[in-house]
Parts: structure tokens; C-alpha cells; sequence
């Protein structure tokens, strides 16, 4: 079951403009995602969540035409053509209780597809990621379980992919350069929506 406090975080969410959906599992999740992308072209960021989902897979065979770097050979075209897609799909790092959106990104590209590309944008969201606290307990909690465990995967050579710890390093190859913080749904979206998942899932 969902936080004690899942109808606050929905009504928290919905007050601030986003369009929130709920799903009682991954499978359920991408029944919705597949739902609301019945056409166009769908950019993705770098998302756990999504990859868990096999919802890259579902919309390929449904004939949309999908960007993501993950799976592309040519990386940086990926990026460009997700950018200009007419959906975005990812997650997000944390959601507050006021029902606000914070992220953390190494490139920046995730981040700028939420509000600076596609006008239709898409975040599934696992219960792990919303947050009972504000914007300071959001950005602990990408530090303390996303970072970390994201480092190692990457393989980087920093202080929290060796540790397990954030250490606010200045390495080069540090993961935490952009922070971003989505109060209400940019103007220039025609729709921001949010899966919140009864699963964990993802960083």
C-alpha cells in the first residue's frame, strides 16, 4: 500500500497543476504510459524506473518512434532527437510533500527534457521517491539512495560510488552538477503527468 499520506501528496500535486495517476505496479504503469502515447514520437531521460517498466520496448512495438541514449549507439543524436520528441518519459528523484518536483543530473539533459523540449511530459514515480519532508530532505534523499548506487552502476571513480556516502566531492567525473526544482508545470507544456507506482523502484 501506498505512504500513509499518498492523498495528500495527490492533492499536494493536483493543487500545483500536475496530472496525477496512480498505478499499483510497474506492469500498471506502463498500461497508462502506453494509454496516454497512443501516437508521436517519445524522447526518453535516464530513468531506472522506466528501464524496470520495459515501456522503451512496448512503444517500439506499438510503431512510436523512441530516442533513448541508453539504447542508442549514437548517444549524443539520441539526446538531440529526445529533446525534440513530441513526448518525454523518465522519473523523477524526489517529490515533497508540497508537491514539489527536485532532481539531480550529471549532463542535464533528463532534467531539461521535463520543461524545456517535448510539450507532453511523463514521470513514473516509485513510492520510495516521495518525500515527507521539503526541498532539503528531497535533495538528502537523492544523495543518500540515488547517487550512490547510480555512481556504481556507472562505474565513476567518486567519493559515493566507492563509499556508499556522498561526500560532496569536486572530482571530475561528479555526478551532481545540476539541481532542478519543478513547482508547477512550465507554461510552455501542454500536459506534465505523474504515475505515482505502489512499488519501489528506481533510485
Amino acid at each position: 500500500m501506498f505512504c500513509e499520506n499518498y492523498e495528500s501528496f495527490t492533492a499536494s500535486l493536483e493543487k500545483r497543476g500536475f496530472l496525477v495517476h496512480s498505478a499499483a505496479n510497474a506492469g500498471e504503469a506502463k498500461k497508462i504510459g502506453l494509454s496516454l502515447i497512443e501516437t508521436g514520437s517519445v524522447g526518453f531521460g535516464g530513468s531506472q524506473t522506466v528501464t524496470a517498466m520495459g515501456l522503451y520496448e512496448a512503444l517500439e512495438q506499438q510503431g512510436n518512434p523512441v530516442y533513448w541514449h541508453w539504447k542508442a549507439k549514437d548517444m549524443a543524436a539520441a539526446q538531440q532527437s529526445a529533446a525534440h520528441a513530441d513526448w518525454f518519459v523518465c522519473s523523477t528523484n524526489a517529490i515533497t510533500r508540497d508537491g514539489r518536483l527536485v532532481n539531480i543530473d550529471g549532463t542535464g539533459n533528463r532534467v531539461a527534457g521535463m520543461f524545456a523540449g517535448p510539450k507532453n511530459v511523463i514521470l513514473f514515480v516509485g513510492k520510495n521517491k516521495l518525500v515527507e519532508g521539503g526541498i532539503d530532505d528531497a535533495i538528502a534523499r537523492i544523495k543518500r539512495e540515488a547517487c550512490p548506487p547510480n555512481g556504481k552502476r556507472l562505474g565513476l571513480n567518486t567519493p559515493c560510488a566507492l563509499t556508499g556516502k556522498c561526500a560532496d566531492c569536486s572530482t571530475p567525473q561528479r555526478m551532481c552538477r545540476v539541481t532542478s526544482i519543478i513547482e508547477y508545470p512550465p507554461r510552455m507544456l501542454s500536459a506534465l503527468h505523474i504515475v505515482l507506482i505502489d512499488e519501489v523502484l528506481g533510485y
